[in-house]
């Protein structure tokens, strides 16, 4: 960019009273037509394919820690599903054997704890040694330390609260447990069918929650020059065209098709699927000149225009930021609010070469 920069002010220079002059009259016959060009406030970066994606946060897995069997299933694939909601019933023998050792469990703490409870006593009145209500006393706390590690694994394993009180309450096991949904969304990938085995940590549901999904693009990597996460962008995908923010760009540069992964924010208002794929056309909103195709002329390696003053046609090298298919986008530049010819350009890249020779 740097040595564009050096090349078009030498270009300048070059050019600096190159002025063309013309008579009313010689416009008319070369039908040179003038406008000023248009101040913009957005500047096309193009067109690309990008794909609708769901950020990872919006995806929960469901699964148990060990083996089981579907016993009944409640949803099907697609289903919107309520936080609390019962997924599946499911059943297993590591599920009824964590019951009974957490019963067994309980049994022993209520034992020890009545034990315990009239060794205190019996110290007291020293009728025993103080020892045995010591020893009897870290029995008892070791057996609630049994208890609650007996709850976590029954609550890591999906029971609930409710289902866990009555268990230690009752004394009785339940054969199957509800696995629930924690959240609230729509059923995306379903696993669980009804009788079939399932190993551990393998997933039962994937449940997709509500919010904003992201747009991934690969843009040449010449392109995306200047860009930086948190830049403000407007997408026209579709019959839709709504203003985004680029969340991340690769810190690589794909090898094969000299690409980069741009990742742009999704507003949850906008109404596009994960899985979609289409054309997508980013706006930068970064002001620019617009100025028709037409204008502009290669005078060398530079694009040129020719602004109009009280001295002539001058020739003036631009920048092009971008383009589209009608205009090109360029850097503004004081002299470019004057108006500049549109048509006829090529007339007067042949007068210039000719007062040059």
């Amino acid at each position: 960019m740097k040595n564009q920069l050096i090349f078009l002010a030498l270009f300048a220079c070059s050019l600096n009273a190159a002025s063309i002059t013309l008579t009313p009259e010689q416009e008319a016959n070369w039908q040179i037509k003038t406008e000023i060009p248009e101040h913009s406030e957005k500047l096309p970066l193009g067109e690309f394919i990008a794909e609708v994606v769901t950020p990872p946060s919006l995806l929960h897995t469901v699964a148990l820690p060990f083996e089981a069997t579907v016993q009944r299933l409640n949803v099907a694939k697609y289903e919107k599903v309520d936080k609390g909601q019962t997924l599946a019933e499911m059943t297993g023998t590591a599920w009824i054997e964590t019951q009974e050792k957490a019963i067994a469990d309980e049994i022993q703490l209520r034992q020890h704890a009545h034990l315990a409870e009239r060794k205190n006593i019996l110290c007291r009145e020293e009728v025993i040694p103080k020892k045995e209500c010591v020893a009897a006393n870290a029995e008892l706390e070791t057996d609630r330390t049994r208890v609650s590690a007996s709850k976590a694994l029954l609550k890591s394993y999906g029971a609930s609260d409710a289902m866990i009180e009555t268990l230690f309450q009752e004394l009785s096991l339940s054969p199957t447990i509800e696995v629930k949904s924690s959240v609230m969304g729509s059923v995306v990938q379903l696993y669980a069918a009804p009788g079939k085995s399932t190993n551990p940590g393998d997933a039962l549901f994937v449940i997709q929650k509500e919010g904003a999904l992201w747009l991934e693009s690969a843009i040449v990597a010449k392109r995306t020059e200047g860009l930086e996460a948190g830049q403000k962008v407007e997408i026209v995908l579709g019959d839709q065209s709504f203003d985004s923010t680029i969340l991340q760009l690769s810190p690589v540069i794909n090898y094969e098709n000299q690409t980069r992964e741009i990742r742009f924010l999704l507003p949850s208002g906008v109404k596009l699927f994960p899985g979609l794929r289409s054309s997508a056309k980013i706006i930068l909103l970064e002001q620019s000149l617009k100025i028709t195709k037409n204008a502009v002329i290669k005078v060398g390696e530079a694009q040129v225009v020719f602004y109009k003053d009280k001295q002539g046609y001058t020739p003036l090298p631009v920048e092009i930021l971008s383009e589209d298919d009608t205009y090109y986008f360029v850097k503004p530049s004081p002299l470019l609010k004057n108006e500049i010819a549109v048509s006829s350009v090529a007339i007067l890249k042949s007068m210039m070469e000719s007062d040059d020779e």
